[in-house]
């Protein structure tokens, strides 16, 4: 029993440890910056090949724009600086395969209430993901192995306490 409470706090122990990596390695962008009247700004968007993008609640005139057209984009050509999303989900736009430095603008008389994932689909986070995963299988491992030393610790003191009142046990 002592084994499975064991395997069940290194299996919880895995679990916290990879699910803190995997929330760390990933960016979550809900405010913006207001350069000019009407125009809202997020912070530096910054993807390698292996990274995804989700645009939740995306804005009417916006979208993500490569960082060195930042400066030259208006409400009235934003969609000819605009980076085209992969698919949408839900209402978001998502985006793959895509690399480099950008802002996601968002022309609109009131702040928008868009929030940009970006989560960088690397190696560490595949790692990460493994380490949850094998803490769930330690977990579950423990928990199974405490009950079965429960019940078989319990036994033999059924069995003692029958042979010690005399009476025979037959199968």
């Amino acid at each position: 029993m002592i084994i499975g409470v064991i395997v069940l706090i290194v299996g919880a122990a895995l679990f916290i440890g990879g699910l803190i990596g995997v929330l760390s390695s990933i960016t979550l962008s809900t405010t913006f910056t207001q350069p000019q009247p009407g125009e809202y700004v997020s912070a530096e968007i910054l993807l390698n090949s292996s990274s995804g993008l989700v645009v939740t609640s995306p804005a009417t005139v916006g979208g993500i724009v490569p960082a060195a057209d930042l400066s030259l984009v208006n409400p009235s050509n934003i969609n000819t600086y605009v980076i085209p999303y992969n698919s949408t989900a839900g209402g978001s736009y998502v985006y793959r395969s895509i690399s480099g430095d950008y802002y996601y603008v968002a022309f609109s008389s009131t702040q928008p209430n868009s929030k940009i994932v970006a989560t960088p689909l690397n190696s560490s986070l595949v790692r990460y993901g493994v380490v949850v995963l094998v803490g769930i299988v330690c977990a579950i491992a423990g928990i199974v192995i405490a009950v079965i030393g429960a019940f078989q610790h319990r036994r033999p003191r059924v069995q003692e306490q029958v042979e010690s009142s005399g009476q025979t046990l037959s199968h």
